[in-house]
């Protein structure tokens, strides 16, 4: 063991970190620059003496000074920078010290250029090998150095969480990096050489037990010299910069001195003119948020007098769901010396809400400590009412869009499949070889194709004119047991043929059985429930009939086919909806005909539903009313004015957005009503307390400032009985169950069709 060299090289590692703690320390005066310039000297030095010298400490362990002493020196002081200054200035130093090394490695490469020329003089005989391989060493250790550099900022991050002893800290940062520093340098960079394991078992013995050295130095320096505190001079170094700039300090100083009691008075006037006419709220307070002033806009926003809102009282002027959110903003502001920003709710006495903007920042001492908070609030009610109308505008034209797009796609594909079936065997036909029996047949698939597209005609026409409500209701008298009868002799052949087994049961005898519906539109209801049935069904038993319930029939159409997920038995009702529904059967149909359905029962008065669960059937069932008495009428929908069925009723309609507020007044002028407006839940809930004789509330669900389910809540507080009807521009899956929840007794989806509003307003308010 050579005790002697080891004594030298923990000497020069001594001398080393000297250095470096004195000019890191001079940063205070001089900047940092002159560390920059040490640590790229150590560069070139490190570099050049690992291609030079190497110390033999034992058999098979060289260690060279360079590596060992210098760049492992430069990675500490790299994290000591990292630790004590912003992570700027350790990028600083990482990036010019990468520069500095690929500059001077090509710098190097072109100086031994000159070696081999006739006219160079070498008097010690330099080979460009030395020149070469310092270019190449160089060249890898910036490398080596950048990505060192980055693995101590993770590392120290990572492990500075998870232990609490600032000296492991550093150990093991280090220990990780020079080992890897060990592997990386030592295998680029030699390795061509024959004792490449020597080199490497060398640098990381070497580099180890130097990390453990610097570690301790380091710790102690941070533990007993580079302390936290703020403002002291630690050198006092007078050169004629020092001197020129304290000569100048204290000339300022004795004339501001001079008007510092005038300048006070004048600031203390134009602070308080200020704040008064400042369009924003203004405040002060406390470190702990005691608030010590704040200016009349401030009281204007939030509702308070002065006296009010001085101490803690400001805080009864904030929403109750917000308290906690100005809180923990406070307190991490507070802990981390930063201003606060954070956007909260007033609600002020007459229940009105306003959003505001508050910002505080801190106010320091000469000490840099936190002894209160100045700051603002800005009204953005206004802003935030903008855009939620914005995004519920573009969710609405985004849904719009999507369902358009699906149902076009849906309907060219629908259009265009039986189009194929007619155009394609009418060519076929015009063959004269084929046989009578392919002629037949081609003839009758042509007649199947041109049904299926009267089929979808006659359905969108249908659509057209539920939307437009221009679909007629044409009640006659009709014997529901003949006509179920009729239905099953028409699909008993059909069904049987899948193997499926087709039964029907009659819920009232035959002198009962003669009552007053529209005859079309009936077998159109029942027919489409059955041909879905027998589309999604493989197997098993399909079911219908009907039972009376009070004043209602009650009819069903049960199978036990594929049945319907829970999330799209909401969706298939509705129109156009069950068009952009992905059917892994892939089955034909335009997705039109529960719509249709459901709109015709609506008409007749009735509900459509559906029990259900995926792979195991279905249940569709729907209500029509059951009278036997009634004259044969026959009335339009659209034309019809229904002012004698609903007599005085007053009716609050809860809307923010205008063409929806105007088409539901034009839709109520046809009956005699009176007719209360609201914009948002607050005021819905308002207008409710000062006039509890209404009637019926057609509720938005979607609003700024309350939403429907929030206002519906607070006004089953004190009315239990106004009927509260929910009304949205979503149909997803839950909306109904969400209404009800929140003590709506019915729900509609927009587009509101006048038949299904009329349909609720006579099922209650009927005479």
């Amino acid at each position: 063991m050579n005790f002697h060299q080891i004594g030298i090289l923990f000497l020069q590692g001594a001398l080393v970190v000297l250095l470096i703690f004195f000019l890191f320390r001079l940063r205070k005066k001089q900047g940092i620059g002159l560390l920059f310039a040490c640590l790229g000297l150590f560069q070139f030095m490190q570099v050049f003496l690992s291609s030079t010298i190497y110390v033999e400490i034992t058999d098979n362990l060289l260690v060279s000074p360079g590596s060992s002493v210098l760049f492992t020196a430069t990675l500490f002081a790299i994290l000591i920078i990292y630790i004590k200054e912003e992570a700027s200035e350790t990028r600083k130093i990482i990036y010019a010290l990468l520069i500095v090394n690929i500059i001077m490695s090509l710098l190097i490469l072109i100086f031994s250029w000159s070696i081999e020329e006739h006219s160079t003089y070498n008097p010690f005989n330099v080979s460009t090998v030395l020149f070469d391989n310092n270019a190449w060493a160089l060249f890898v250790g910036g490398l080596a150095l950048f990505l060192d550099s980055l693995l101590i900022i993770i590392i120290y991050e990572f492990i500075s969480r998870h232990l609490s002893t600032v000296f492991f800290q550093i150990f093991i940062t280090m220990l990780i990096v020079v080992s890897f520093d060990t592997l990386f340098f030592s295998i680029v960079a030699f390795w061509n050489f024959d004792n490449l394991s020597v080199i490497i078992t060398s640098g990381l013995i070497s580099k180890g037990v130097f990390a453990i050295f610097y570690s301790i130095l380091f710790y102690l320096y941070l533990k007993f010299i580079e302390t936290n505190e703020n403002g002291t001079h630690y050198f006092k170094i007078k050169d004629v910069f020092h001197t020129q700039t304290y000569k100048q300090k204290f000339e300022l100083a004795r004339l501001e001195a001079i008007k510092t009691s005038e300048e006070v008075k004048l600031n203390e006037a134009k602070y308080r003119t200020l704040t008064n006419i400042s369009p924003v709220g203004v405040f002060h307070t406390r470190v702990d948020g005691f608030t010590t002033f704040v200016n009349p806009r401030w009281c204007e926003i939030s509702g308070l007098s002065k006296d009010e809102a001085l101490g803690n009282g400001w805080m009864q002027a904030v929403h109750p769901d917000d308290i906690e959110i100005i809180k923990k903003g406070w307190e991490l502001a507070t802990v981390q010396k930063r201003k606060s920003q954070t956007q909260y709710r007033f609600l002020l006495k007459d229940g009105t809400i306003k959003w505001v903007l508050g910002l505080a920042v801190p106010e320091l001492n000469s000490k840099n400590e936190i002894i209160g908070y100045v700051g603002t609030i800005t009204d953005i009610t206004d802003l935030k009412i903008y855009q939620q109308e914005q995004i519920i505008l573009k969710e609405k034209a985004e849904e719009s869009n999507r369902l358009k797009s699906a149902f076009l796609a849906n309907m060219s594909h629908e259009i265009r499949t039986p189009m194929n079936g007619i155009l394609g065997f009418s060519d076929l036909l015009k063959n004269a070889n084929i046989s009578n029996e392919e002629q037949q047949n081609y003839i009758r698939i042509i007649e199947k194709s041109g049904t299926r597209m009267l089929n979808i005609i006659n359905d969108i026409i249908n659509i057209s004119k539920i939307e437009s409500g221009l679909m007629e209701i044409i009640l006659e008298e009709m014997n529901i047991n003949e006509q179920i009868e009729y239905i099953y002799t028409f699909f008993k052949p059909e069904v049987e043929a899948k193997g499926i087994k087709f039964s029907f049961k009659n819920g009232l005898p035959a002198d009962e059985s003669i009552i007053k519906v529209d005859r079309e539109k009936f077998i159109s209801i029942l027919t489409n429930l059955i041909k879905n049935a027998i589309k999604y069904s493989e197997k098993g038993s399909i079911e219908f009939g009907y039972v009376k319930k009070k004043e209602f029939l009650e009819f069903y159409v049960k199978d036990t086919g594929i049945g319907i997920p829970e999330e799209r038995q909401k969706a298939i009702f509705e129109r156009f909806i069950q068009a952009d529904i992905e059917d892994k059967m892939a089955r034909q149909g335009a997705g039109l005909g529960l719509a249709i359905s459901k709109a015709y029962i609506e008409l007749l008065g009735g509900k459509l539903w559906v029990e259900s669960k995926k792979n195991q059937g279905s249940n569709f069932y729907f209500t029509i009313p059951y009278s036997n008495n009634i004259n044969e009428i026959t009335l339009t929908v659209s034309a019809e004015k229904e002012e004698n069925k609903f007599k005085n009723l007053k009716i609050l309609i809860v809307e923010d957005d205008e063409i929806s507020k105007f088409l539901i007044d034009t839709i109520l002028e046809e009956i005699d009503c009176i007719i209360l407006h609201a914009t948002n839940g607050i005021e819905a809930v308002e207008m409710c307390r000062n006039n509890p004789d209404i009637n019926l509330i057609l509720m938005d669900i979607k609003m700024p400032i309350m939403d429907g389910y929030e206002a519906t809540r607070q006004i089953r507080k004190f009315n239990k009985d106004v009927i509260i009807v929910a009304q949205t521009a979503f149909a997803l899956t839950g909306d109904d169950e969400k209404s009800v929840e929140a003590g709506c007794n019915e729900h509609l989806s927009k587009p509101i069709s006048k038949q299904e509003l009329f349909s609720i307003i006579q099922r209650y308010f009927a005479k």
